[in-house]
C-alpha cells in the first residue's frame, strides 16, 4: 500500500475517538517510529544507486585509459615529433646561404683582422671568442640556440658549441670569403624509424641535395645518415654517413680563388 493513504486513513480514524493524551501520545511516537523506518528503508536505496554510478563511471575510466588504442596514438605522436625535428636539422644544415649566419661570421672575422694576430689584443679577442665573451660569440650563440636548441638534447647543444660544428657544410664554417659563394636546397627528405626493436629510438634519414658551385654548376647529391631521438622531439645524436662526394666539394669552392 502507498504510505500516504496508509497515513490518511490512519488520520481520518483518530479523529473520531476520544481519545486520552497518553493515548495519543503513543500513536505519535507510532506514526514517529513508522516514518522513521521508512526514511530508513528509502536512504540506503538512494546511496546503493550512488555507489553503482561511481562505480561505473570509474570502469569506464579505466577502460577509456587502458585502451590500446590510446597508447597507439600517443606512438604516433612521438613519432611525427621526432620526425619532425630531423627534418628541421636537415633543412637548416642544407639550405644555403644562411644570410645570418653569414653576417655573424662575417663580423667574427672583421673583429679578428682590426684587431690583428700577432699583437697581445689579438690573443685576448681569440680568448673572448672562445670562451663565449665577446658580443660576436654570443651572437653564434644565440644563432645556434634558436637552429638546434628546439631539436637538440642539453648535452648535444652543448657538444656542437664547445666544438663549433654547427653550419659546418656552409661556408662561413672555416672563415669569411667575399669569393665564396656556393648555394645549396634541400628536398624530398625522407625519416623512417628504425625496424630493429632493439633500437627503436634509432631514425634512418635521407635527403636530396641541390648544388651549385661557386662556377653557377649544379649537382645532385643524396645525403645519407641516422640520428637517435633520446627523448620525443630530441635528438641526441646525429651522423650523416654519405653525402655522395658533396663535402669534398665544398672543401674545393671554400679553396676558390
Amino acid at each position: 500500500m502507498d504510505p500516504s493513504k496508509e497515513f490518511d486513513e490512519l488520520f481520518q480514524k483518530m479523529q473520531h475517538i476520544d481519545r486520552s493524551n497518553e493515548a495519543r501520545r503513543n500513536s505519535l511516537l507510532k506514526l514517529q517510529d513508522k516514518v522513521g523506518r521508512e526514511k530508513r528503508y528509502v536512504a540506503p536505496i538512494f546511496i546503493s544507486i550512488a555507489m553503482v554510478a561511481v562505480a561505473c563511471f570509474l570502469i569506464f575510466s579505466l577502460v577509456k585509459t587502458e585502451n590500446p588504442s590510446n597508447h597507439l596514438a600517443a606512438e604516433v605522436a612521438d613519432e611525427d615529433k621526432n620526425k619532425a625535428a630531423v627534418q628541421a636539422v636537415l633543412e637548416s644544415e642544407f639550405t644555403i646561404p644562411n644570410k645570418e649566419y653569414l653576417l655573424i661570421v662575417k663580423n667574427i672575422d672583421k673583429k679578428m683582422t682590426e684587431i690583428g694576430s700577432s699583437t697581445p689584443e689579438a690573443n685576448e679577442v681569440n680568448g673572448d671568442i672562445e670562451s663565449g665573451v665577446s658580443d660576436e660569440w654570443r651572437a653564434y650563440e644565440n644563432l645556434v640556440k634558436k637552429t638546434y636548441g628546439p631539436y637538440f638534447t642539453d648535452h648535444l647543444y652543448e657538444y656542437l658549441i664547445s666544438n663549433v660544428i654547427a653550419f659546418r657544410y656552409h661556408y662561413g664554417y672555416l672563415g669569411f670569403d667575399e669569393n665564396v659563394r656556393y648555394e645549396m636546397k634541400v628536398s624530398d627528405i625522407q625519416v623512417t624509424k628504425s625496424e630493429n626493436e632493439s633500437s627503436p629510438k634509432n631514425y634512418d634519414f635521407t635527403a636530396q641535395v641541390e648544388y651549385t658551385d661557386n662556377d653557377g654548376k649544379v649537382t645532385q647529391h643524396e645525403v645519407k645518415g641516422m640520428t637517435i631521438l633520446s627523448e620525443p622531439g630530441k635528438i641526441g645524436k646525429f651522423e650523416i654517413r654519405d653525402d655522395a662526394g658533396l663535402g669534398e666539394k665544398v672543401s674545393v669552392d671554400r679553396q676558390y680563388q
